[in-house]
């Protein structure tokens, strides 16, 4: 969020430094106002949108990637220096020392975060009523006035004193002045003009958008810029209708000396500055036009590539145990060991998965316990020779902490070499999860489970690469033979005997 934030910024700003450049004081006025308008659009969207480019593609002679690194360096510098005080650290690797400081501090994050989005959350829900009331405001006028029906717009003849001003195709003049018949007819056309150009929707989205992004001071520039606009082209308008350009400068300074608006509505005394009666009297040159166009339009293309785009690197490779030292440390060993070559956490009898070594450097022997960092409780025995695990154990409890049953598993190989592992548990259970059951090892692995009072309760084999293969037998508590099937290589092949 805050990369878009900065991006959007960057181009909204990009946008308007041009726009009061090279097209504010021409008198270009249409082109000025969708310019306004898409970039107001474009700045805001731009940024989310996504597409890859190769990183070695370049365009007239520009590196792409080079273009996006500097992009991109100041929303990430801000990211990188924001981030963090909004956001806690997500993880912590195991072996982290948990303090009293530490969860201070993650507790005081997570509630700056919180603030700042309630303060966000309370001025918008304030801007926009705000905003609604505006348009309340303006409805109560509306039924308030003395409506008179127009061929394109509607005047609302209020009682008090108003400078005439305009709001969809509603027309809000003055009553007693204008039964009189002293409001000029330039005052109406360039009423009229803000009616038939549909300038209160530019109005309308220009304040929104500031409800959603009052912390950006972009909006107010584009909301002035746009205002002015507006002015620029009722004011053209009225002078194309045969005006005089100087009868009608008076006119408006003299209107304009009362000031007596309505919010969101688009009014004759906007911004009467120097630069509204300059621009009266200049001259359209459509050769500029053109070459604005010819101008704008590549540039567009170029601000989406720079904006949007995104090289098509290779992702870089995140190893399993960076992903589980990134997880914060819910357990904690009373013996810690290294693990010679890849990790030692499955297949413990498997020389490729890697060996324990000891303290003292040499491959461990004996027992390592694991405890839970919330209860200080065990919840897994390793027993560990030449740095092999040869016996592990670790008790099962049900969602409210209730202890289930105990399992204890020990592994060992055949005289083929073939792993077996055994497992015993306090109470069978109804179903056995097996982390080694996808191992990269080849070897045939025997499974023995037990019922509680010794008797063998099921006996199979399994290979990893495809699952259960050879005959699975289920026993009941007296050794009696209750079910038995036939697999290949995880193929159901014959139902010896169906389960009772």
């Amino acid at each position: 969020m805050i990369i878009y934030l900065v991006k959007s910024t960057l181009l909204l700003g990009l946008l308007f430094g041009l726009y009061k450049l090279l097209l504010e004081n021409e008198k270009m006025h249409r082109f000025n106002r969708f310019f306004l308008l898409f970039a107001l659009v474009f700045g805001l969207t731009a940024p989310l949108i996504s597409f890859e480019i190769q990183p070695e593609q370049s365009i007239a002679g520009i590196q792409m990637q080079q273009v996006e690194r500097v992009v991109n360096a100041p929303a990430e510098a801000v990211n990188r220096s924001v981030q963090p005080l909004i956001t806690p650290e997500q993880g912590l690797s195991l072996g982290s020392e948990i303090t009293p400081n530490t969860v201070s501090e993650s507790k005081w994050s997570i509630g700056t975060l919180d603030v700042l989005l309630a303060l966000y959350g309370a001025i918008t829900l304030f801007l926009l009523i705000r905003f609604v009331a505006g348009l309340i405001q303006i409805r109560n006028k509306v039924r308030a006035g003395t409506r008179k029906e127009l061929e394109h717009a509607t005047l609302v003849l209020l009682e008090e004193p108003i400078t005439p001003q305009s709001f969809l195709d509603y027309i809000f003049i003055e009553k007693q002045p204008f039964e009189s018949g002293k409001i000029e007819p330039e005052i109406l056309d360039h009423e009229f003009t803000h009616v038939r150009q549909f300038h209160s929707f530019d109005v309308l989205l220009i304040e929104f958008l500031k409800v959603i992004f009052w912390f950006n001071p972009l909006m107010y520039l584009y909301k002035h810029a746009i205002q002015l606009n507006h002015e620029f082209l009722a004011d053209e308008a009225v002078v194309r209708s045969g005006s005089s350009i100087s009868d009608y400068q008076e006119l408006l300074i003299r209107v304009s000396s009362g000031n007596n608006s309505l919010k969101t509505t688009c009014s004759i005394n906007y911004s009467l500055t120097k630069k509204r009666l300059k621009m009266m009297g200049k001259k359209i040159s459509k050769i500029k036009v053109g070459a604005v166009w010819l101008f704008f339009l590549p540039l567009s293309v170029a601000l989406i590539i720079v904006f949007s785009s995104k090289t098509d690197s290779h992702p870089q490779t995140i190893s399993m145990q960076e992903i589980w030292d990134s997880l914060p440390p819910t357990t904690y060993y009373d013996v810690e060991l290294e693990s010679e070559g890849p990790t030692g956490l499955y297949h413990p009898l498997d020389e490729r998965t890697g060996i324990f070594i000891g303290p003292d450097g040499e491959p461990f022997t004996g027992e390592r316990n694991t405890y839970s960092v919330d209860t200080d409780s065990v919840t897994y025995t390793e027993t560990i020779v030449d740095g092999k695990v040869t016996r592990s154990e670790f008790p099962m409890y049900d969602s409210t902490g209730a202890y289930q049953y105990r399992s204890v598993n020990t592994y060992s190989l055949d005289e083929d070499g073939n792993k077996v592992t055994t497992n015993y548990t306090d109470r069978l259970t109804d179903s056995l999860v097996l982390s080694d059951i996808l191992s990269e090892n080849d070897s045939l692995s025997t499974y023995v489970i037990y019922h509680p009072n010794g008797q063998i309760a099921q006996e199979f084999q399994i290979r990893p690469e495809f699952g259960l293969h050879g005959i699975a037998t289920v026993y009941d508590e007296r050794g009696v033979i209750i079910g038995q099937r036939r697999y290949d290589k995880g193929e159901l092949i014959e139902e010896i005997k169906e389960i009772q």
